[in-house]
């Protein structure tokens, strides 16, 4: 069979092991969940109701997951109206599980976060340990190893001091994917493997065994043992298959054809077939989307038309089911923010037709009364007089209401055009931010196609379309977040935030808009110093503020950042060597006008973002200011809580 070489495979397994790293808290055994469904109709009592449904729900994540999130949306809705703490707090746990396997780290960490909250009112160290766990590996694979190893640790504290034993290997594996990266961690991540194995050969727990074994296969690797980690996996398969572990089958076949291609041999190709079987079986329809697309291009490569076209009806199911699954929990906020606006104008169009129905009724009885008054001219005049004056008195009723309507469609047509303006410019920022990395990526595809680079050269070109990228996404997703705060409330939950560190990323992220433009970037803040904030949207105030300050600084100029301590807030100032801010507009910086916004070089989409920027502060108990320097130069500031020392 012919072979698909993988050019990046210790990143590939990487991604791997932390996906498994839920299945470390899985139940999927088929005889428990046939039993614990057929007594599930003959419960009495409420809450051995809701928890039997989470147990249902962890127990099918790695045996289908379309079925779990049916018992677990079941739970929290039979949970909530209970008022039934702890279900509430299992419930979220497994919501936060289902959302990691459904790629959708960000509302898995939401889930996480209140998972741990209800479980620390309910001092349930066990649970209050698995919590920490799973932010410690959201953290890891968002690329924050400072809190991924702070919350890991506070984990690992509390599991060594439990009574249950397989918890603390959970934490012990974990602790492995954190850290295995580290080469200075290597004794003790071999250390902590070697412990959960032992755990889990003591307790005699096939799923903690099946675990343990992934990363087992995946240390044999890394050690030069290719034969024995490929033999481990193959036996994982079997055993996993037999037992109804979907999940843990499914990601073994991605290990072996992560290795195979690594190390040339012949059936990868096999083992990612596998990998999608299983995936479709289980239902990680997201999970699949890259090995779908890498045999897409495999089959179309070689001209085998039927095998292409199979994966290629493959790639729109398993995007119409991500769509599907977005509408379950994703809330797609932009998107029905736009759909909202459509209603309205639905809705509008319908009261005007209805207005126009209204009116020919009138017209049409009108003309009636005028017909049948001419035939009963001589017969009825009485008659026709009366209806005269009824025709009359419901004219000036009609009348009266058209007026309000009209007034209505007038208030509400302002209304429409105030939004349909906010609208437009939130795209045109949107569009902004998104343009110049797309623009990056399709000139470097154009010149690797003419040849035109070197790898050297466009493996450099594609490093900075990759951050400007990743920094595109970040704003995407604070503006989404934003979005989400003005239409469906906003949950805020701080924490302390070195500012520093903070400004050096911000720093760091608009590396090519500072080497443009020469600057130099002086950052006067003690590196100790913290305030109590939400980190993603501190950062997207700092890339908005230092972007400024660098755009309208002259060549080669200075930018100042620096902090303030009073009483007990912050205060950070970014000053720039530019023109400054006009006086027009100085007071209204910060605010939304319908009318088009004048500003320093009238930058589209800039206005918006710093409304988002004062938002996010007004959310985070802060806020932000605007003034000229007397050197000339703008100075942009914000105001937030010192967080205990």
């Amino acid at each position: 069979m012919d072979r698909i070489r993988c050019s990046k495979p210790l990143k590939s397994g990487a991604l791997c092991i932390w996906l498994l790293s839920l299945a470390a808290l899985l139940h999927a055994q088929n005889r428990e969940i046939t039993g614990l469904k057929a007594r599930l109709p003959h419960l009495k009592d409420s809450t051995r109701y809701v928890d039997t449904l989470n147990r249902l729900a962890g127990m099918y994540l790695s045996h289908q997951l379309d079925s779990s999130f049916e018992y677990v949306a079941k739970a929290q809705e039979t949970a909530k109206r209970l008022r039934y703490a702890k279900g509430e707090a299992d419930a979220a746990m497994n919501m936060g599980n289902y959302y990691a396997l459904r790629s959708n780290s960000y509302l898995s960490y939401r889930c996480y976060l209140d998972a741990l909250q209800a479980y620390e009112e309910l001092a349930d160290s066990n649970n209050i340990c698995i919590s920490l766990m799973n932010i410690g590996v959201y953290y890891k694979y968002d690329g924050q190893m400072e809190p991924a190893a702070y919350y890991m640790g506070r984990a690992l504290k509390i599991a060594s001091r439990l009574p249950k034993a397989l918890t603390y290997a959970s934490v012990l594996t974990n602790y492995y994917v954190v850290h295995s990266g580290d080469s200075t961690r290597r004794d003790s991540l071999k250390w902590a493997l070697a412990k959960a194995d032992s755990i889990a050969t003591t307790s005699n727990d096939e799923r903690s065994l099946l675990n343990v074994s992934l990363y087992n296969a995946y240390q044999r690797l890394q050690q030069g043992d290719a034969d024995g980690s490929k033999k481990i996996l193959q036996a994982t398969i079997s055993q996993a298959d037999s037992n109804g572990y979907t999940y843990i089958s499914m990601s073994a076949c991605a290990y072996l054809a992560i290795f195979k291609a690594w190390l040339g041999e012949p059936d990868s190709l096999y083992y990612k077939e596998k990998m999608v079987g299983y995936g479709m079986a289980g239902g990680y329809h997201e999970l699949l989307l890259p090995v779908a697309i890498d045999l897409y291009y495999w089959y179309a490569g070689r001209e085998n038309t039927v095998s292409a076209t199979g994966y290629s009806n493959l790639l729109l199911k398993i995007i119409e089911k991500g769509r599907y699954a977005k509408t379950q929990g994703e809330l797609e906020y932009l998107g029905y923010f736009m759909q909202g606006q459509r209603l309205r104008e639905l809705q509008l169009q319908h009261r005007s037709q209805q207005q126009q129905l209204d009116r020919k009724r009138l017209e049409n009885l009108r003309r009636q009364y005028f017909l049948g008054g001419m035939v009963l001219l001589l017969l009825m005049l009485a008659i026709l007089l009366v209806f005269l004056l009824d025709a009359y008195n419901r004219s000036r009723r009609n009348t009266a209401r058209l007026t309000e309507k009209y007034r209505e469609i007038s208030e509400k047509n302002a209304l429409l055009k105030t939004h349909d303006d906010f609208k437009n410019k939130l795209i045109s920022l949107i569009a902004h931010d998104f343009r110049s990395p797309l623009i990056h990526i399709s000139e470097i595809t154009s010149f690797v196609k003419e040849n035109a680079l070197t790898l050297e050269e466009a493996a450099g070109m594609m490093v900075k379309v990759e951050r400007s990228s990743r920094n595109t996404l970040h704003t995407f997703e604070n503006i989404l977040r934003w979005i989400s705060s003005q239409l469906s409330g906003f949950v805020y939950t701080p924490e302390p935030c070195t500012l520093a560190t903070l400004l050096s990323e911000a720093t760091d992220n608009l590396d090519d808009i500072i080497t443009e433009k020469e600057a130099e970037i002086r950052i006067n803040i003690p590196a100790t110093l913290q305030v109590m904030a939400e980190r993603q949207m501190l950062q997207f105030v700092h890339r908005n503020f230092i972007h400024n300050a660098v755009k309208f600084s002259p060549r080669a100029g200075v930018i100042d950042i620096t902090a303030v301590v009073t009483d007990r807030n912050v205060t950070v100032t970014i000053t720039d060597q530019g023109p400054g801010i006009p006086e027009d507009i100085l007071p209204q910086l910060f605010e939304y006008r319908s009318s088009d916004r004048p500003g320093r070089g009238k930058q589209q989409g800039a206005g918006l973002a710093l409304i988002i920027c004062k938002d996010f502060m007004q959310m985070m108990n802060g806020a932000v200011h605007a003034a000229n320097t007397a050197g000339g130069g703008a100075a942009l500031s914000y105001t937030l809580p010192i967080a205990n020392s």
